[in-house]
């Protein structure tokens, strides 16, 4: 018999198999069958519900022991949760649009002043991503069990921590959002649903300090755009590295570029930008404990997705998702700035903090998965420096220093066989002086190569010094008439140097040991600031 059969017969089995007993929903409470009694208005001020966020996680032991326990305790056990008056709540709230990812529900309301709040199920519904043909199916019955490594109620200790550590944040509010009529057309898809209500991190927040008072709070688009396309745009790195070293704390795999808002700021010279995290769905995660979890991560597949440890041992492995924007955003900082953050996060996250934090649980979910949670967070803290250091030297062995569409100055100098220094400068009419945008030593002990994209417009690149280094200096010029410099005593610096651009009126003053490539057709993410946009994940 062939033996690879039987498992070409389970795998057909999983995803081919279907039955209405594999329907899904991410509502608690089913719909009333009777609601012939609609005489006056339900009303639900200081009501609560006693329910648990998600009771068909309950499974036998023999899955359990294949699956994993996850936090299915948690899932299980019902909590008091206050009941949403649409009606009154924030002064009275008014359903705007239904949306959601592939996992979350959610609906956006609009109270009387303008202000965006948004409901997200905490139940989710990750197999809605499959096929319509494989979504009663069992493997999509394994897949949504998968969401019980999840704590359902991990948002609720947020808000206390982001706070001390000094980051921009939402405040979510546990509810169960009845089958009320107010919901209108929404109400077959969101009433019985047990959710977590906070503010809508965009528009203008002008009386949150939460988010700053920022007047405009942008999309991850928009400020990636500002920033490409125009070098009048700068974003707060340290106050995005602060964000970025709380998600490894809180083990925060999922901080893809859509998991982010920007408060944007005027300044002097333009747009100054600050991090907003949003969609917490993902800390705490218990995915390794059992059988097939635990050959699921071997294969590798998706090895963000990290259960929760006292120690991180893949920091590179966590950071999968939010990769893209760490090696533009943070090229700027030196080590020293990560050290510097660390400390000041480590400093601000006191035992006293965390442990509040956790209060903000039902009363009987901090007895069931509190102090596990707490101890691993409390390790990670007091390890938080050693983190940053394995994380500033997995985003700077190939650095990134990325312009814009409009004309750039960069200066690379040679101070030693061990360190180069950049500097990137906006062009400005003499009068004024060039601006200083970027300013940077690097060191061959942790960068083994810096790559410079000038993108659109006409970019200068001058590069000089006595010695060759031991860190790769490689130039993409992109659109535009760029000119280039390379000007050594040493002739051997030539050979640390590789330029690539095309034709079009650029011009070169280099030495014969420096490598040039012409490229007339660049790819599109070289090429200037729209294409390098299509290196992200962007809605």
């Amino acid at each position: 018999m062939n033996r690879i059969y039987p498992y070409r017969f389970l795998l057909l089995l999983l995803l081919f198999s279907c039955s209405e007993r594999f329907s899904h929903s991410v509502q608690q409470v089913p719909l009333p069958t009777d609601q012939s009694d609609a005489t006056a208005p339900p009303t639900y001020s200081d009501s609560t519900l006693v329910l648990a966020a998600g009771k068909h996680y309950q499974r036998s032991r023999l899955h359990t022991f294949f699956y994993g326990s996850h936090y299915r305790k948690a899932w299980t056990t019902p909590v008091t949760i206050p009941v949403l008056d649409i009606g009154t709540a924030k002064g009275g709230l008014t359903p705007v649009k239904q949306g959601g990812s592939r996992q979350t529900l959610n609906l956006r309301l609009q109270d009387s002043l303008g202000t965006e709040y948004v409901l997200r199920s905490v139940d989710k519904e990750p197999a809605s991503a499959l096929p319509e043909k494989w979504q009663k199916s069992y493997v999509a019955n394994i897949i949504r069990d998968a969401t019980s490594a999840t704590h359902p109620y991990a948002a609720l200790t947020l808000p206390p921590m982001a706070a001390a550590v000094g980051i921009y944040h939402v405040v979510p509010e546990l509810v169960y959002v009845p089958h009320d009529p107010m919901l209108g057309e929404h109400l077959p898809n969101i009433g019985g649903m047990v959710a977590m209500l906070e503010k809508r991190p965009a528009g203008n927040q002008k009386h949150d300090p939460l988010m700053g008072n920022a007047k405009k709070v942008k999309s991850t688009r928009s400020m990636l755009e500002d920033r490409l396309l125009d070098n009048d745009t700068q974003v707060d790195a340290r106050y995005f590295l602060r964000a970025r070293l709380f998600d490894m704390l809180i083990g925060d795999w999922s901080r893809h570029e859509d998991n982010w808002r920007w408060a944007r700021f005027k300044t002097e010279e333009g747009n100054l930008y600050k991090a907003v995290p949003r969609d917490r769905d993902n800390v705490y995660y218990k995915l390794n404990d059992a059988v097939i979890p635990w050959l699921f991560m071997r294969l590798g597949v998706k090895q963000h997705f990290q259960t929760y440890r006292k120690n991180l041992r893949k920091v590179e492995d966590l950071n999968r998702s939010g990769r893209n924007l760490d090696e533009i955003l943070l090229a700027g900082l030196s080590y020293k700035d990560w050290q510097e953050v660390a400390d000041s996060v480590q400093q601000a996250l006191t035992d006293e903090v965390i442990d509040q934090a956790f209060r903000q649980m039902p009363d009987t979910i901090y007895q069931l998965t509190a102090s596990r949670i707490i101890d691993k967070l409390k390790s990670r803290r007091d390890q938080l420096p050693q983190i940053a250091k394995d994380y500033f030297e997995e985003v700077s062995d190939n650095a990134f220093v990325v312009g814009t569409d409009k004309k750039e100055l960069f200066e690379v100098e040679v101070l030693s066989r061990e360190e180069v220094r950049v500097r990137m400068y906006k062009i400005r009419k003499k009068d004024k002086g060039n601006l200083l945008l970027f300013d940077r030593t690097f060191h061959s002990d942790v960068t083994k190569e810096i790559q410079l994209f000038g993108l659109d417009g006409d970019d200068e690149f001058k590069i000089t010094g006595n010695l060759k280094p031991r860190i790769n200096i490689k130039v993409y010029g992109g659109a535009g008439a760029d000119s280039y410099t390379v000007a050594a005593a040493d002739s051997k610096l030539g050979k640390k140097v590789y330029i690539e651009d095309s034709k079009y009126r650029n011009t070169y003053h280099i030495d014969k040991k420096t490598k040039v490539v012409v490229n007339d057709t660049p790819p599109a993410t070289m090429f200037d600031g729209k294409g390098w946009l299509l290196r992200y994940y962007l809605n």
